[in-house]
């Protein structure tokens, strides 16, 4: 028996939902940059906008500029995960851009650490670019989008509520009027509402992603028009584009664009998302010091609140458009990390390749604290990118399978693959996952920090800075003893069984010798690689980059960490995580929402609290009549015809309510009952009394079943008193005027089939 639940306010309980803002460079680099400078583009000065996303349980920060997660200012990490933890497992990322035009000459566009590091400067600028064919930008309009646009799904899905309801309806759902969220009315769909006229002309006619209600091609809130949010299909019945939503009413965020130039309909993600776009037009590149390309990029930093793996995550999607008038070959799109996991003095990186996974976990077994940060102690965790989905690959006429041959892949998306419930069956929609996992040391040498263009073309191409190509075994450049093997993947572990990193010139896999390649297991002789500040990046090519061209990149930051086992077991953490990840980016990031929480109204009496379950209108558990369609809930027709319609849908079960011991805890904290402890419960009358959950355990790396609720059985109860504190450790009456905090859950059951280990 599944459960899902959701959580609510109670009394005197502040959980709190933040954003984020603030802006360096690590200290030790010490690299030089050439004093080269290419021609000036435009007159941007560097991006100042930032942002904190701390919506769940990490804590970070975007930059308009592209920089991802660092403190600029202090020159330490700012990926915190768990928040509140005072541990950091990120220093910085971006997005490394390169290609070659017609005459050979290299055009680049990267981030490191940013202005006013040491050795960090800036390739991008604030602003969307001229659709002209010019890709210019000025200094006004780099400065006027110097921002981000943050929306909430929540406020999105009422204020269609609101424009779809009757005037009688609203002044239920509405009984204290309603005032359209700033984010709505400021919503940057055709252009900036206080951009000159003549300004937004020289735009393309959508920037960001919205619904045009009326269909008139100006986005106007007034109209209805709203920021695109999947809202499901009662709500998305409404949208008259429908390019925008499939025949079942949701949104097929994975098809592929009709042809490669087409704005995508991509929707806006997550329950919190920030939106900003940014360019490498705006002026000098003064990072990788290599002419522009012309690339306009639409960025979605995103998060969610969930109760599982989820609830470590952020996202980042990235459409990348070409402007400019001229096309570039042997193209690469990477996402640059440096990892900085805890202290970063003792980290390993290695990568899946079948889940296009790259990550970074401990060369020891204890993270030590670092520079005023607390590391990761015993069990250290591990910090990963997932990258989902890079560029197209170049069209051929093919629709090429799932495998390791010429045109074909083990990641990314639109390979054919018969053994899938959708094969997919369409020609020429491939995009590239990882296709390379390189790493690089701090400092310098021919497999340290990049300084010239050339270093972080090659690198994107596993080239290291010398020449020489990556090889398999050792540390991928000079160990002893290992083969000269060309690699695609560094430390793939056995995660390339076909062996398609190691190809060779004739394009024939090469089995190694040593086939499990680990930091921990280098061959050649080592017994381990040294353990160092790594920072590694995932890149996605070559193909064909030509005016117009419109590609994605979307990754996700996957978090793991054991309660036993140590830092390999943490591992195995990480990857199971990431596999929930994954099925969230198949699911076009859509997760199950679950009915949602009642209202908690309490009545305050002598010692005693009378506390009543209420859901409003604006709720989807409104008379209780929550169900959800689980889109993972796959099973042969001829079984769905004897189960029923409905054996992909969860329903509305029952409550429960909880007392928790500080304002501090959550609802991740009501399986602990040193943290919350069961006040109420009450349920539908049915067969369901008993539910169950099987949660996978990575010290037995098996599903162990765990009890969420001892069903009453009795119906549905909306009021019940409350006159002890099950948190006393004396006289358990309540006493008057003191705080206590209460937590309330409703949740849904589904139970299609019987449960069983081995299936």
């Amino acid at each position: 028996m599944k459960l899902r639940y959701i959580l609510t306010i109670g009394l005197a309980l502040a959980l709190t939902q933040g954003v984020f803002a603030r802006g360096a460079e690590k200290k030790g680099d010490g690299n030089n940059k050439p004093t080269n400078k290419p021609l000036l583009a435009a007159g941007c000065t560097p991006a100042n906008s930032l942002v904190f996303i701390e919506y769940n349980n990490v804590r970070t920060r975007v930059e308009t500029g592209g920089l991802w997660w660092q403190d600029r200012q202090n020159s330490v990490a700012d990926y915190e995960v768990p928040r509140g933890s005072n541990s950091f497992a990120l220093y910085a990322g971006g997005l490394w851009l390169a290609g070659t035009d017609v005459n050979g000459q290299l055009k680049a566009a990267v981030s490191l650490f940013g202005p006013g590091s040491p050795n960090g400067g800036v390739d991008y600028y604030t602003g969307p670019l001229n659709v002209d064919g010019t890709a210019e930008i000025d200094e006004a309009r780099c400065d006027a989008w110097d921002r981000f646009f943050p929306t909430t799904k929540a406020e999105v899905a009422e204020f269609v509520l609101y424009n779809n309801s009757t005037n009688e309806a609203r002044a239920d759902l509405f009984p204290n009027g309603y005032e359209v969220p700033q984010s709505i009315r400021e919503w940057p769909g055709d252009g900036l509402a206080n951009s000159t006229p003549e300004d937004n002309l020289l735009l393309d006619d959508r920037i960001a992603p919205y619904v045009d209600v009326n269909g008139d091609g100006i986005y106007d809130f007034r109209d209805g028009d709203y920021p695109f949010y999947d809202l499901g299909a009662s709500l998305n019945a409404a949208i008259s584009d429908t390019n925008l939503i499939n025949d079942e009413g949701v949104v097929d965020c994975r098809a592929p664009r009709q042809d490669r130039s087409e704005s995508s309909s991509r929707p806006l993600f997550g329950d919190r998302n920030y939106w900003w776009v940014f360019n490498d037009k705006g002026n000098l590149h003064t990072e990788s010091n290599a002419p522009a390309i012309g690339m306009e990029i639409h960025g979605q930093a995103f998060a969610f609140a969930t109760n599982d793996e989820v609830n470590d995550m952020t996202f980042y999607n990235f459409e990348l458009i070409n402007r400019s008038t001229f096309t570039l070959t042997d193209t690469y799109f990477a996402s640059y990390v440096d990892s900085d996991l805890g202290n970063p003095g003792d980290d390993y990186v290695g990568c899946d390749v079948g889940r296009g996974f790259g990550y970074c976990y401990n060369g020891d077994e204890f993270d030590d604290d670092f520079q005023g940060q607390t590391g990761y102690g015993a069990n250290p965790a591990v910090i990963g990118i997932d990258f989902f989905e890079g560029p197209f690959q170049d069209a051929d006429g093919i629709n090429n399978a799932v495998g390791i041959g010429p045109g074909e892949a083990l990641n990314g998306l639109g390979y054919f693959d018969p053994t899938a419930a959708d094969p997919d069956l369409r020609v020429d929609n491939e995009r590239f996952g990882m296709r390379r996992f390189v790493y690089y040391n701090i400092g310098g040498g021919p497999n340290g920090d990049p300084n010239l263009a050339i270093h972080y073309y090659n690198y994107m191409r596993g080239i290291w800075q010398n020449g020489q190509l990556m090889r398999h075994g050792g540390n991928g450049l000079n160990s002893a003893g290992v083969e000269e093997i060309p690699t695609a993947f560094m430390f793939p572990g056995t995660s390339d069984p076909l062996y398609w990193g190691t190809v060779n010139e004739a394009g024939v896999a090469v089995e190694p010798d040593n086939k499990n390649w680990t930091e921990d297991n280098p061959g050649g002789g080592e017994d381990r690689n040294p353990e160092g500040d790594r920072r590694f990046l995932q890149s996605a090519g070559p193909f064909t980059l030509e005016p117009g061209n419109v590609n994605d990149i979307t990754v996700g930051v996957v978090f793991g960490q054991a309660q036993s086992g140590g830092r390999l077991a943490s591992l195995e953490v990480a990857f199971t995580a990431d596999n929930k990840a994954q099925a969230l980016f198949d699911n076009c990031f859509q997760v199950l929402d679950g009915p949602d929480a009642p209202d908690l109204v309490i009545q305050e009496l002598d010692q005693e609290l009378v506390m009543y379950l209420q859901n409003s209108q604006l709720s989807n558990n409104f008379n209780e009549e929550y169900e959800e369609l689980d889109p993972n809930i796959v099973i042969a027709d001829s079984l769905a015809q004897l189960i029923g319609p409905d054996f992909n849908r969860y329903k509305f079960q029952g409550y429960q309510v909880f007392q928790l011991r500080t304002e501090s805890n959550s609802v991740n904290d009501i399986v602990n009952p040193s943290n919350a402890r069961l006040v109420f419960q009450c349920d539908i009358q049915d067969d369901d009394t008993t539910l169950v959950n099987f949660v996978f355990d990575e010290g037995l790396q098996a599903n162990i079943p765990m009890v969420m609720v001892e069903g009453a059985n009795e119906g549905i109860v909306h009021s019940f008193r409350v006159t002890e504190d099950l948190f006393a450790t004396g006289s358990a009456t309540l006493v008057n005027y003191k705080t206590y905090y209460y937590l309330a859950i409703a949740y849904a059951t589904n139970n299609y089939k019987l449960y069983a280990q081995d299936v």
